[in-house]
This record gives structure tokens, sequence and C-alpha cells, in this order.
């Protein structure tokens, strides 16, 4: 039985897909992203379609023209703007090949690139972009394709030899009769469309909703994509650290809609976006201030950035500048119970929309308690490794950076930075038991690397202690200052685990040091009867060593 969402087309040439291109049928997508290759990969790929191998299939979306917003005219190209049949294919993966022989067959330039210098060397029988102007016979490829350059070419030419003539000929037939593979998906709405966008990977960069979203609220005066980069380029965003493009669409789809879901982001108009971006951003920094007082003091660290949309909505709606006293304590307990059980882990959008529906509620005067059923425990704590994804461990790193960890040999408060925050081998990433000295203490690699044996402390005093053993360098600090003790309680090392690391006893250390941030979170949890807590269906039966975070976040730790 044929199917009714996909269409294999086998009978295509790329004359045919430029011919469609002409037409206005087939679109090519204008996102601020390279969408041409540079002149060498064209003449790889050229020289592929000349030894007749596969290039690799193409898919196509083909829809309405009632979403031609997707799509920005290449004036550069002078392509049509309407469809000639009322339908357009959409380039789903391909794009850039596609775009890439374009310009090259077409003689096209862009901008400063000049493609109609690339050539098909007759004695070689290659193409390439002639370093010498001398070198002869280089002919132009878009001279061969053109079919009324073609003919003069061969009347030229064949003068010169019945050799050359073949060759023009050859390349010529090669070129315009190439076969080309399309799959068309058929039949398929919008939000199925964006689904087989972000699935289809053929080896380049896939598209992404915020591609889409980009291409459809794009004009000459708002271009998204360009706002994202400044914003993210200010300085004290780069403090920060650099936000997520889908934090900014999922921002502006619940100021202008109340909902975040893909089919709302979809459908964002650039009048919207101009609207209310600005006050969008400025709420952004304020979420970005509350998270840093909560110790999230870089995005390295915070636990999920998707909770940045559903904070800047509360100062979006609420209209001030400031948290009211009673709704920060309310949001405080929201962002602990959010991260140690793991909410945000599944389902992030759907959760986002119905947080963001109670922050709306909590303004309006239902002042509810919203906390979540922890999964955390002191056997994971231990299981969780520092170079390991894990928003657990991003959460106890907030609690650690929000506790003021202070060098424990002079009381000076440690300057939480990007390198310390952010990378695991980092110096200033202190390995309390050190990683060199692991056979002194009969543990293994991942033991030794638990983030119940991490602790920030500065970039010199790690110098100090380096492959020292605990029980050294703390007697050397205690000989020397009496608060000691009170400068590693910063860490959360109390009296128990000062006195297992003085006996270099790690599993005693571990123990005591998890059993007190275990207190820790249930207290920023308020843990006191689970049974008062909301239960999240997919917080239970998690796999130990797991915990790692939905795609969309993962490139943020």
């Amino acid at each position: 039985m044929a199917s009714e969402k996909i269409d294999i087309i086998n009978n295509w040439t790329l004359q045919k897909v430029f011919d469609q291109i002409e037409n206005g049928n087939m679109k090519i997508p204008r996102f601020q992203r390279g969408y041409v290759w540079e002149r060498s990969k064209i003449v790889k790929l050229l020289n592929s379609i000349y030894a007749q191998h596969p290039i690799g299939t193409f898919f196509i979306w083909e829809t309405s023209d009632q979403y031609g917003d997707y799509c920005k005219n290449m004036d550069e190209l002078g392509l049509p703007q309407k469809p000639e049949d009322g339908k357009i294919q959409f380039i789903i993966d391909g794009q850039q090949r596609i775009t890439s022989l374009y310009v090259a067959l077409r003689g096209k330039k862009l901008g400063t690139i000049d493609y109609s210098t690339i050539c098909f060397n007759l004695d070689k029988k290659c193409f390439q972009v002639p370093r010498l102007k001398t070198e002869p016979n280089n002919i132009p490829v878009w001279r061969i394709f053109n079919s009324n350059e073609y003919g003069n070419l061969l009347s030229d030419y064949i003068s010169k030899g019945a050799d050359y003539a073949q060759s023009i000929i050859t390349c010529n037939q090669i070129l315009v009769n190439y076969p080309i593979c399309i799959i068309k998906s058929l039949n398929v709405d919008l939000e199925e469309a964006v689904t087989i966008f972000e699935n289809i990977n053929q080896g380049g960069k896939r598209l992404t909703l915020f591609d889409l979203v980009h291409a459809s609220v794009w004009s000459q005066d708002f271009d998204l994509r360009q706002l994202v980069e400044e914003f993210n380029d200010s300085n004290e965003i780069k403090r920060f650290g650099s936000l997520s493009e889908e934090t900014f669409t999922q921002s502006l789809s619940l100021n202008a809609k109340n909902n975040c879901q893909k089919i709302n982001q979809l459908h964002l108009t650039n009048s919207e976006c101009k609207k209310y971006w600005s006050r969008t951003t400025d709420c952004l920094r304020l979420a970005i201030d509350f998270v840093r007082s909560l110790g999230a003091v870089r995005s390295d660290i915070l636990p999920y950035e998707a909770m940045l949309p559903v904070l800047q909505y509360y100062y979006f709606v609420y209209g001030k500048s400031s948290i009211d006293s009673v709704h920060k304590q309310l949001i405080t307990d929201w962002f602990w119970s959010t991260t140690f059980s793991k909410r945000y882990s599944s389902s992030t959008l759907t959760r986002q929309k119905e947080d963001a529906d109670w922050i709306a509620s909590i303004i309006e005067g239902k002042l509810t308690s919203r906390v979540f059923a922890i999964t955390t425990n002191i056997k994971e704590l231990y299981g969780i490794q520092m170079k390991q994804r894990s928003v657990v461990k991003n959460g106890v790193l907030c609690i650690f950076a929000a506790n003021n960890p202070v060098d424990f040999n002079n009381g000076q408060i440690v300057t939480i930075d990007k390198t310390n925050a952010s990378r695991a081998n980092a110096k200033e990433n202190h390995h309390f038991f050190p990683f060199s000295r692991q056979d002194v203490f009969h543990i293994s690699n991942k033991e030794v690397n638990s983030l119940l044996n991490f602790a920030f402390i500065s970039k010199s005093l790690n110098g100090e202690i380096l492959n020292k053993l605990p029980s050294q360098y703390i007697a050397g600090y205690m000989e020397k200052a009496t608060d000691v003790p009170k400068w590693l309680l910063t860490h959360f090392i109390d009296e128990k685990a000062l006195n297992a690391a003085k006996n270099n006893d790690f599993s005693s250390f571990v123990e005591a040091r998890g059993a007190m941030l275990m207190q820790a979170i249930n207290e920023r949890c308020r843990v006191t009867s689970q049974s008062d807590f909301i239960r999240n269906d997919d917080d239970f039966d998690l796999p130990f060593f797991d915990d790692v975070e939905n795609d969309e976040l993962d490139d943020k730790i």
C-alpha cells in the first residue's frame, strides 16, 4: 500500500531540481548561518558527481504557500518569491548541497565570493579553482551547464580537437542528467514537520526549532539570531555565561502567548517578537540575578536552563523589577524541588507551561506552594562523577557556591569564576582527597572523582596542597589558625568529616559530607512529609548514574 505521507522520487535530475528552484516551487530557507559551502568543498562535490558517485538523498516537506514566511527571499540569487503552482517544497535536509551546486552551476556571486571561477579542466578532467589565470583549458563550469554557453563552447573547441569537445559533452551530460533522489513528506502539519526537521541529520548541522522560528519572524529590521548574539555578547551576560537560543523563543512564546509548546513558538510573529523583545530580555536579566542569588552564579552550574523562561515570566507578568517577599519563598522552594526531583529531565515544555500557569496564579493571589517529591539520596550523591552531566551535580554545586566557600588556609572568599565552575579538571576544582594519591586511600577513579570529594578553592590554595594527603595539609593549617574547622564548614565539612580527613579515611569522609549535604538538600526542598509533595510521573525508577538532562539542555553543562 502506498504511503500517504512519503513519496520517494527517483526520476529527478539536477536540472529538474534547478527548474523547481527557479520556478519558486522549491525554497531554500535563509538562516543566518553559512548556507553555501566554500569553493574548495563545492569542487569536491562536483568531482564526486563527475565520478558518478552518490551525494546523498534530499528530504523535502511539501506544503501549501501559507507557510511562505518560513523562507526568506535570497535577492542575490534572483529567485521568485511565490511558487509557480501554489505549493512550497521546503528543503529539510540537503540545503547546503543544493545551494552550493546552484551558485556554482549558475555562476553566481555572493558577497565577495565569485562562484563563477569554479572551472572544469579539460586536460585533467576534474573541477578546480585555478590558481593561475594562465593555466590552459579551464572552462567555467557554469558555461558547460548553461545550454546557450554550452553550444558556444563546442563551437570554440571543436577546432582544437575531438577529445576536448568530447570532454565538454561528457561533462555537460553528467551534470544535466545527474540523478537526484528526493524523499517528500506529504500531508504533514507544521508540528509534525518540526519533528522531522529535528530528527533528520545526514552528517551536517541539523535544523532546529530556533532556526524555523528565526526564519519565520525575520525581517530587515528584526534579526532574532543577531539579537540573541548581541545579548550573549554583553559584559554582564558573559560573566554568567551565554544562554541557548531556545531560551529566548520559549520566553518570547510564554510572554506573547502564555504557552511555550513547539506549536506556539512556531506561531510567533514578527510583530510579537519586536513588541516583546526588549521586555523579555530585561526579564531574563532579572531571572539570572535571581538564580545567582541561589548559587547558580554561572549558567554552567544552573540545574536547568529551562527554569529561566519560567522565572522571567514572573517578572513579565508581575510588571516589577523586584520580587515580592512571599513570592520569593514560594519560587525558591519551586527552584530547589524542581532541581532535586529532576522535574525538567523530560516533557520539559509541558512542565514549563504548567509552572508558568502556577506563576501567574500566585501573582493573582493564590499563594499555593509548588514543591515536588525529591529523588536524590546519599548513594546517588556518592555515585555522581564531576565529569558527569547531572542536574543533581549542578544543584549541589549551587549549594556549594551559595554557602560562600572560603579558602581553609586563610578564610578568604573563593571567587567562583568560569574556569572553576565549568571544567571538572580545572586547577581550582580541588579533589579533597588528591587524585594522585588515590592508591594510598585504596579507592578507584570513580570514588576519587565523586562529587562528594570536590571543593571550590582558589588556584593559589590548590597549588599549596597539590599531592598532599588531607592529614598533612589540614594539620599544617590548623597549627597556624584556629578557624580552620569554621572555614571547612563553608565546604560542608563538619567535625565528623574533618576527623575522617585527618585520618585519611575516605569512606567516612564522604559518608559524613554526604549526610550534611543531604540535610542541606532536604532543608531547601522543604522535606517534611513526602506525602505533602506533588509527585512527578517520571520521577521514580530512574537508573543509577543516568541522571542526565534532556538533549536541549546537555550542551549547557
